[in-house]
């Protein structure tokens, strides 16, 4: 009998080391193979991923940047604690499905369902405040003191408004999808007479800002042409509704002289236009001296603006190029105008008024913030802009 049980005892022994190393290699393959999902390679393998958002990434602070410190794509979607993670996966097997099915096989579908599909992960992302952003980034080892001017200011109050990290900072590892934060094309659906319309409307902004929308070679008056409609319309409801205070465009900026409809056709004929940087060949054997001159007229010449143009360079980086583009080009998304190509003097008079509170730059608190840039740094700045083009 005791024999039995002895022998008994030592089968179950035997069973459950049976059990505890398979379950440890059950473990050690599944905790391998969802580890082997989190791989960047892993993540690109499909062409629908490395042929949109990968790209993007790769001009991202988070592939490249002078610490040589990258965050892959689980870095910032994928939980760090095993059951958070776990069930991340689980609901990771969707996405799995819609790519068996070809949901957003082709980069036209995928830019399709790309505003939706960003709206869930920054939802995920307001949700669990920021968790993986703060994995690298935490408030507690956030030194504000030695960051850019704006950076510094917002951090600061984020931290006192509880804030979090996406608040901000969508789009920085991928683009904006198409129709974030825009309410409308303003430019849709007009026609060429629409657009030969607002040529006529424009001959009334020719006086100031010239025939081809130029602005003036002494800064006085903005460069109008090529920037972005929806970014033009608003200025000038904001002259209408005297949020902007300008008093050459009060006889013009009103409901009577410039209507909806022609504020928006205007704008959207102005936005068309493409001022070349510099004249084409002279053709001897047709020129012609009158059209010569005319066509000069057009060409968009921006002075080199006195400054350290490598030191603005870095504090443009720094201190702009979230909002308004790595090439100053601006950002539709965010409202951000274009920079680049504009007057230098007309951007250093914003400032002043920025700093004045006599214009609103983005919040009124910004006020505060262009009071804390040197003069220099604000000519090195527009030093640099104005040879982007260059």
């Amino acid at each position: 009998m005791k024999f039995k049980n002895l022998r008994h005892r030592k089968l179950s022994l035997q069973t459950a080391v049976f059990f505890f190393i398979i379950g440890i290699a059950f473990w050690g393959v599944f905790n391998t193979g969802m580890e082997a999902t989190n791989t960047l390679e892993f993540c690109i393998s499909c062409h629908e991923m490395e042929s949109t958002v990968y790209q993007e990434y790769q001009e991202s602070v988070h592939f490249r940047n002078p610490t040589g410190v990258q965050a892959v794509c689980a870095d910032c979607h994928v939980p760090k604690e095993w059951t958070r993670k776990l069930v991340r996966k689980i609901k990771a097997s969707k996405e799995v499905f819609y790519w068996i099915t070809g949901s957003i096989d082709t980069p036209e579908k995928f830019e399709a369902k790309r505003l939706e599909l960003a709206g869930h992960v920054w939802q995920s992302m307001q949700d669990s405040d920021s968790r993986e952003c703060r994995n690298c980034h935490s408030y507690e080892a956030m030194a504000v003191e030695w960051q850019g001017h704006f950076a510094a200011k917002y951090h600061t109050e984020a931290l006192g408004e509880s804030g979090t990290c996406i608040d901000c900072h969508k789009g920085i590892a991928h683009h904006l999808p198409k129709g974030y934060g825009e309410t409308s094309d303003i430019a849709a659906g007009l026609s060429r007479q629409d657009l030969e319309y607002g040529e006529e409307i424009n001959e009334t902004c020719a006086g100031c800002h010239g025939a081809y929308g130029q602005g003036s070679l002494d800064g006085e008056y903005p460069r109008l042409a090529g920037l972005d409609p929806d970014y033009l319309a608003l200025q000038i409801e904001h002259f209408k509704s005297r949020e902007r205070l300008n008093i050459p465009m009060f006889p013009f900026a009103t409901e009577r002289e410039l209507p909806g409809d022609d504020t928006r056709i205007v704008s959207a004929y102005l936005a068309s236009i493409e001022l070349p940087t510099v004249l084409p060949p002279i053709d001897e054997a047709n020129f012609n001296a009158y059209e010569r001159l005319k066509s000069s007229e057009s060409v968009l010449n921006i002075a080199r603006y006195p400054g350290n143009i490598a030191g603005g360079e870095r504090l443009y980086r720094r201190e702009c190029a979230n909002c308004h583009g790595d090439d100053g080009y601006g950002d539709r998304a965010r409202a951000a105008p274009q920079l680049a190509g504009q007057h230098s003097v007309y951007l250093k008079r914003q400032v002043e008024r920025f700093r004045k509170g006599e214009r609103i730059h983005f919040h009124q608190r910004d006020a505060e913030i262009f009071k804390a840039f040197a003069d220099e740094e604000i000519d090195d700045i527009l030093a640099f802009l104005s040879v982007v083009d260059d």
